[in-house]
């Protein structure tokens, strides 16, 4: 009976030890839409590997890319699921999932990407309205990726209002009103395409980021870039699981807020060394490619920023029809980016 009662309680002493380690080793299964590669991948791995090293191996992030796991329009619904647990959603994609955090994809305030990144990545955090609008979606926030500043790539030069005219375009988000009112006409192909209706005539132009032009070797069938620096896409955000995130212990929550914005201030550099980089590539040519860069008139830019007023007037309307607070969180946001703007300027950049 001893003997019996004594087995027991080592088999309970091994389950307990085993539960213990189970816990203490979290796996999270993160879902990235786009390639293993550029600088999003990049900054993904980043964090993962931050958060192994500092977690003392605690928290490992099993990471999938390609949307292997999900295509990039399901993340949110996938991580709510708990199909899996955490990954990278693009909001403009779903409109009015997360109408609040939106409010990046604004073309408003600083061109400069640490600016914007840390800006979005304190609301995100810090405001209780857009927690919330997460949890909506039994998601929490992770972590902030950003495109760099709009700029466009044509196959024919762009040097004046009429240029735009029939000119097929793809945009996403905001800027489709943008272009629209330049007198374009909106097309819609995925990224992955966007080669091939270029190459063909399908496509004149398409709205990119300095960070995906060689990418996606656009490089190759489109010889002119119009260098808008008009406003950013910083709704791109990666998500975890709301239970998950609940589970981890406070010091590991802590510990993935302080990674998060690490990894917002390394794709920031990361963005900001590579705008120069491919200025200078595409410009003296590249894989046998030269790309003319040029500045667009005025006048251009006069609609595209009375473009971005309206929008964000638009934005307001409908976010308090439903409700929401989208004033606060504008006030937020433009107040941030002031300070950050000023702690640029006073201190340079967190890295320099």
């Amino acid at each position: 009976m001893t003997k019996h009662k004594t087995g027991l309680l080592a088999m309970l002493a091994a389950s307990t030890v085993l539960a213990g380690a189970v816990q203490a080793n979290t796996v999270i299964r993160y879902a990235e839409y786009g390639p293993d590669r550029g600088v999003r991948a990049d900054a993904i791995k980043h964090f993962a590997q931050q958060i192994e090293e500092r977690s003392g191996g605690e928290i490992r992030f099993d990471l999938t890319w390609g949307g292997a796991l999900v295509s990039g329009r399901d993340v949110m619904r996938a991580v709510a699921s708990g199909f899996v647990d955490a990954g990278t959603f693009v909001p403009s994609w779903e409109p009015q999932m997360l109408h609040l955090y939106e409010v990046g994809d604004l073309p408003i305030g600083s061109a400069d990407a640490w600016v914007a990144m840390r800006a979005i990545y304190e609301v995100a955090t810090e405001n209780e309205a857009l927690v919330q609008e997460f949890a909506g979606h039994d998601a929490t926030y992770l972590m902030q990726f950003n495109t760099g500043p709009v700029q466009l790539i044509c196959r024919e030069p762009i040097n004046a209002v009429e240029d735009f005219q029939g000119k097929r375009i793809r945009a996403v988000g905001p800027y489709i009103e943008a272009f629209t009112a330049l007198g374009a006409e909106i097309v819609s192909f995925p990224a992955i395409e966007v080669y091939q209706a270029l190459d063909s005539g399908l496509m004149d132009c398409s709205q990119v980021y300095w960070s995906n032009v060689t990418a996606y070797r656009l490089h190759e069938v489109a010889g002119h870039m119009v260098e808008l620096n008009y406003g950013q896409m910083l709704g791109l955000v990666g998500v975890i699981n709301r239970d998950i995130w609940d589970g981890l212990s406070a010091e590991h929550q802590a510990l993935m807020r302080e990674v998060g914005r690490d990894t917002t201030d390394y794709l920031a550099r990361a963005l900001l060394e590579l705008d120069g980089q491919m200025k200078e590539e595409l410009g003296s040519g590249l894989d046998g490619h030269t790309v003319e860069i040029s500045t667009p008139p005025s006048e251009v830019m006069d609609v595209v920023y009375s473009q971005g007023d309206a929008l964000t007037d638009a934005w307001l309307s409908a976010v308090s029809a439903k409700g929401l607070d989208g004033a606060g969180i504008l006030d937020h946001f433009n107040m941030a980016q002031e300070r950050y703007e000023s702690e640029r300027a006073s201190n340079g950049y967190p890295w320099e």
